[in-house]
C-alpha cells in the first residue's frame, strides 16, 4: 500500500484495525488498541502544540522501548516537529552530546536520572528548553512547573474528548534526526525525511508477507531506524507489538510464542547456543542422533543449493523434500520448538549473518530473512524474501523499487561490474538529507546524484543480490601489505562454543590477534576434561594453544581463505561488551574503535616481541 506520510499510515491503519490490539507491554501489563493509539497520537500532538512546540522544532526522546515511546514520537512528527531519539540505556555523556548538538527545545524521557542530569547540571536549562515530559510509571520527585508526567497528560483524554484527526504532514519534512551509534567516529545526526520512512514501510510490505492478527516481538531499540520501520510494517498489517527488556526476551518467547521477531546476529548467536544446550540436555543418545541428522541435513543443504534449482534436477526435489521432512519431524522440530514455533519468521538486521549461523537456521528449518540498511537510509533499502533467502544464501537481497544500488571503486568512484568488490552506494527517497550541522560529514557521505557512500564493502552477484563484506574502515592492513576483512573472520570464529564475543586486531602489525570474551562454562568443562586447574585463562598456555588452533580451523572455512588470515595470539577479557559500558551500539554492533582504545595496553602486549 502506498503512503504519503507517517500520519497517513496511522490514519489508514486505524480505520482498518481500530479495535485490534496494537501494543502489549510485558513489563507494565497493558494493552492498547489501534484506535486508542491513534487518538493518543492526535491528542498529544495538540498538547505539544499548546506547550509551544512548532513545526521544525527538534525534540529529544530518550527512553527504552515502550508503547508510550512510539505514540509520543509519532505525535511529535504529526505536529511537524522533528524527533531526536536515543535509548536511555546508553552513556549519559552521549545523551548529553546528542541533546546539545541537536539544539532540541524539549526533552522527553522515562529516566529520572536523565532529568536530574540536565536540570541540575544546567542552571539555565529551562531558559532554553520549553519543557520536560516524563514517560515513566514510577513517581517523580521533581517539583517544577515545566516538568510534566505523561500519565497525567493522558488522563485528560476520555472517550468523549474531541480531538483533531485531520493533521496534514508535509512528506518532504524531516521527521527524525537519528544519531549514528559512533562505531567508528563521533555520533552524527542523520536527517531523515517523513516520506522516507513511509516508503520503507510500504516496500517492506512487498518483501515480507506479514499476516494480520499476529504477534511481533521487538528487540531493536526504537531509536534504531531499522527497528522503527519494522514496528511500522507490523502496525500497517494489524499486528500486535510486544515490547520487553532483553533480559526477559527468552521468557517472552516461551510465554507468547510470537510469529515475528526482528533480531541482530548477536541474538541469533545466543539462540544457537541455547538450542545446542537443549540438545545436550536431552542426553547423550539424542545428542548422537542429532549430530548424525545434522550432518546429513548439512550435506543435503549444500546439494540442494548447488543442484536442486536447476531444471534438470527438479525430479530430485520430492526425494530431497521427503528426507528433510523426516529429519525435521523426528529430530529438529523437538529442539527448534524450545524457542520458536514452526511458522515463526525471524528478520535479521544490523549486520549480516555469519555463514555457519545461516546454515544452522536453514538446517533447523527456522524461517528467516536478511536485509540491509543504515541509519542514513532510514533503516532499510535492500531485502530478501523467505523464498529468495533460501535460493540466494549469504546475501541480504535486492534493492527496493525506487532504490538504486551501485558498487563503486573507493578511489576512482567508477561503477564496478558484478562480482567486483567495492563501496556500496545507494540512491532513493529514503536517503538522509544530510547530517545536522555537519556539512563536512555530509559532503563526504553524499556523492554525485545524491548517492550515499555507505562506507560498507560488498559486491553484487550474478543474479543481482547484494553480498556485504565489512566496513571499509574495518579492513586491517598488515605490515606486509595484505588486506584482511576482519568481520568475515570474526563471523567464523564466533561460531565457537568457547567464544561469547571477540574482535580481531592487527592493523599495521605483522600478524592478527584477538580480544576474546570467553564462555566461562565451556572453559571450565575443557579444564576438567584435560585435568587442568581452571585458572586465569590468560595464564593457561595449554588452553591458549588449543583455542588458537580451534579458532583458526573455524576461520579456514571461509571462502577464499588466505594463509595470513589466521590468529597468532589472543587475550581474554573479563568484562563483556555491552550497551551500558559503551562497547556496543543500541543494535548490538561492536564499537571497534572504542574497544581498541580501551584495551590498547592489552593489544600492545600481544606484540611485545616486535
Amino acid at each position: 500500500m502506498r503512503y504519503c506520510s507517517l500520519f497517513d499510515l496511522w490514519n489508514r491503519t486505524c480505520s482498518v484495525y481500530g479495535d485490534k490490539i496494537a501494543f502489549t507491554d510485558n513489563t507494565e501489563q497493558e494493552n492498547i488498541t489501534y484506535e486508542q493509539a491513534f487518538r493518543e497520537i492526535c491528542f498529544l500532538a495538540e498538547k505539544l502544540k499548546e506547550f509551544g512546540i512548532k513545526r521544525f522544532d527538534n525534540v529529544c526522546l530518550f527512553a527504552v522501548n515502550s508503547p508510550r515511546w512510539l505514540i509520543i514520537e509519532q505525535a511529535v512528527i504529526t505536529l511537524g516537529a522533528v524527533c531526536v531519539s536515543k535509548t536511555s540505556e546508553i552513556n549519559i555523556t552521549e545523551l548529553d552530546y546528542v541533546f546539545n548538538n541537536s539544539d532540541s527545545v524539549a526533552l522527553i524521557t522515562d529516566n529520572p536520572e536523565i532529568i536530574e542530569h540536565f536540570v541540575k547540571n544546567n542552571e539555565d536549562f529551562f531558559a532554553r528548553v520549553k519543557f520536560i515530559i516524563y514517560t515513566g510509571f514510577e513517581s517523580l520527585n521533581f517539583k517544577n512547573p515545566n516538568i510534566f508526567e505523561l500519565k497525567n497528560i493522558l488522563s485528560e483524554l476520555t472517550d468523549k474528548t474531541e480531538i483533531k484527526t485531520d493533521w496534514q504532514e508535509n512528506p518532504d519534512d524531516i521527521a527524525y534526526i537519528n544519531y549514528t551509534s559512533g562505531t567508528s567516529s563521533s555520533p552524527k545526526g542523520a536527517m531523515l525525511p517523513n516520506k522516507g520512512m513511509a516508503y520503507v514501510t510500504e516496500q517492506l510490505q512487498f518483501f515480507n508477507d506479514i499476516k494480520e492478527d499476529k504477534t511481533f516481538v521487538v528487540t531493536f531499540p526504537l531509536s534504531s531506524a531499522g527497528g522503527k520501520s519494522f514496528n511500522l510494517l507490523c502496525f500497517s498489517k494489524g499486528c500486535r507489538i510486544m515490547y520487553t527488556p532483553y533480559k526477559e526476551f527468552y521468557d517472552v518467547l516461551e510465554k507468547y510464542r510470537p510469529d515475528y521477531l526482528h533480531c541482530a546476529p548477536k541474538i541469533i548467536q545466543t539462540m544457537h547456543s541455547k538450542l545446542i544446550a537443549a540438545v545436550k540436555e536431552k542426553g547423550i543418545i539424542f545428542e548422537k542422533i542429532f549430530n548424525t541428522a545434522f550432518y546429513l541435513a548439512e550435506k543435503i543443504l549444500f546439494f540442494e543449493r548447488k543442484y536442486i534449482y536447476h531444471e534438470k534436477f527438479l525430479f530430485l526435489k520430492s526425494v530431497v523434500y521427503s528426507i528433510k521432512t523426516l529429519l525435521d519431524k523426528k529430530v529438529f522440530k523437538q529442539i527448534r520448538n524450545k524457542l520458536v514455533k514452526d511458522d515463526a519468521v525471524i528478520f535479521v538486521g544490523s549486520a549480516h549473518l555469519a555463514k555457519p549461523l545461516e546454515d544452522f537456521l536453514q538446517i533447523m528449518n527456522i524461517k528467516h530473512v536478511q536485509h540491509y540498511g543504515l541509519t542514513e537510509t532510514t533503516g532499510l533499502d535492500v531485502s530478501n524474501t523467505l523464498d529468495s533467502q533460501k535460493k540466494h544464501p549469504y546475501t541480504v537481497g535486492i534493492p527496493f523499487a525506487q532504490t538504486v544500488l551501485k558498487i563503486i571503486d573507493p578511489e576512482t568512484r567508477k561503477e564496478l561490474k558484478k562480482g567486483e568488490v567495492g563501496l556500496i552506494t545507494l540512491q532513493g527517497p529514503e536517503i538522509l538529507r544530510g547530517y545536522y550541522k555537519n556539512d563536512e560529514a555530509t559532503e563526504k557521505a553524499i556523492l554525485d546524484g545524491h548517492f550515499l557512500n555507505t562506507g560498507d564493502l560488498g559486491y553484487i552477484d550474478n543474479d543481482g543480490y547484494l553480498i556485504v563484506l565489512s566496513r571499509y574502515d574495518d579492513v586491517i592492513v598488515l605490515s606486509n601489505g595484505y588486506n584482511v576483512y576482519t568481520p568475515l573472520l570474526e563471523n567464523e570464529a564466533k561460531d565457537s562454543e568457547f567464544v561469547n564475543q571477540l574482535v580481531i586486531t592487527g592493523h599495521g602489525k605483522p600478524y592478527l590477534t584477538s580480544l576474546i570474551v570467553l564462555n566461562q562454562e565451556e572453559y571450565r568443562k575443557w579444564c576438567e576434561k584435560n585435568a587442568l586447574k581452571c585458572s586465569d585463562p590468560n595464564k593457561n598456555e595449554e588452553f591458549k594453544i588449543f583455542l588458537i588452533d580451534h579458532l583458526n580451523d573455524k576461520i579456514k572455512r571461509k571462502n577464499e581463505y588466505r594463509y595470513y588470515e589466521k590468529l597468532k595470539k589472543v587475550y581474554f577479557l573479563k568484562d563483556e561488551f555491552t550497551v551500558e559500558n559503551g562497547m556496543l551500539t543500541g543494535t548490538l554492533k561492536v564499537k571497534y574503535r572504542k574497544i581498541v582504545n580501551t584495551y590498547q595496553k592489552e593489544i600492545d602486549s600481544l606484540y611485545e616481541e616486535f
